[in-house]
């Protein structure tokens, strides 16, 4: 059985108070489930929430900081990620200052309406699911509407999401409803694009582990960890954050010092091929953007 070693306490320890209301709202608490959460849901920290949103990674819109987030927020304009697709020339204006800098963020709004599911997807902001998986998640249903389908048991048919992550995620969907149906009104995409197999049916990377590591070179020099993440799936593979024994392939960028990583170390120990990033690239060349 788990539980307090009691003997360990250090002498003097204090025990440790439980809140009596959100620490970061000051409203009430959901105490139903064994994870405490704000009553509210994602309406606490509201502003942080549109600000992820809004991030590269997701929705893209380069120009909403953290300013113009409040200015929106404060003034009733967006109550949630939805908000975002309907908002006016006129408030875009006042949040920003600008009539200029208001048409920027309206023309970037409105690129994001088509973006992959999976962008939206992260942009809701659900527990646990990150842009990786929010990937693996809009990939394996393919659209939302299979996504709001889904129970627990189906949920967990997605590499990475166990019995305890499944049902949360699937609650989490399920009270954003209203949210999403907005989305769908404002014309937002909600179907994830299906890569195209290699020409001998299966990507070069299938069924292979890959790491990255270091500042990519050459052809990927513009490739961020993100898209590193999302051009390795596109091409079968899996990504990985650690070099182990499942790892199938490493691919390190030349340090500066000239000496290997700790992740090229581990690498050479446990015999994992190690690829440049030119020499990656030649790999998945076909999924280059």
């Amino acid at each position: 059985m788990q539980g307090a070693v009691v003997q360990l306490r250090p002498e003097g320890a204090l025990p440790v108070a439980l809140p009596e209301v959100c620490p970061e709202c000051g409203g009430e608490i959901n105490k139903a489930q064994e994870r405490w959460r704000c009553a509210k849901g994602t309406a606490c920290a509201l502003p942080a929430l549109i600000e992820y949103a809004a991030g590269r990674e997701m929705l893209d819109i380069d120009g909403l900081g953290k300013t113009y987030v409040a200015a929106l927020v404060a003034s009733g304009d967006v109550t949630d990620v939805a908000s975002l697709f309907t908002l006016t020339a006129e408030q875009l204006t006042a949040a920003s200052g600008s009539a200029r800098r208001a048409a920027k963020l309206a023309e970037q709004i409105e690129a994001a309406k088509r973006l992959p599911l999976s962008r939206i997807f992260c942009a809701l902001g659900i527990l646990g699911t990150g842009r990786s998986m929010s990937r693996r998640v809009a990939r394996h249903f393919g659209t939302m509407d299979a996504i709001r389908q889904a129970d627990a048991a189906a949920m967990q048919d997605v590499e990475g999401i166990g019995p305890e992550k499944a049902p949360v995620i699937v609650e989490q969907v399920a009270a954003l409803a209203p949210v999403i149906d907005r989305l769908i009104a404002a014309g937002v995409n909600m179907t994830e694009p299906q890569e195209a197999p290699a020409a001998g049916g299966a990507g070069p990377l299938t069924g292979k582990v890959v790491v990255v590591t270091g500042s990519m070179t050459g052809p990927l020099a513009a490739y961020k960890r993100a898209e590193m993440t999302a051009l390795i799936e596109k091409a079968g593979g899996r990504a990985g954050s650690s070099v182990n024994a499942k790892t199938s392939i490493l691919v390190a960028a030349p340090s500066s010092s000239g000496k290997p990583s700790t992740k090229a170390v581990k690498a050479a120990e446990l015999g994992v091929e190690v690829r440049t990033p030119e020499a990656f690239a030649e790999l998945v060349a076909d999924y280059l953007s």
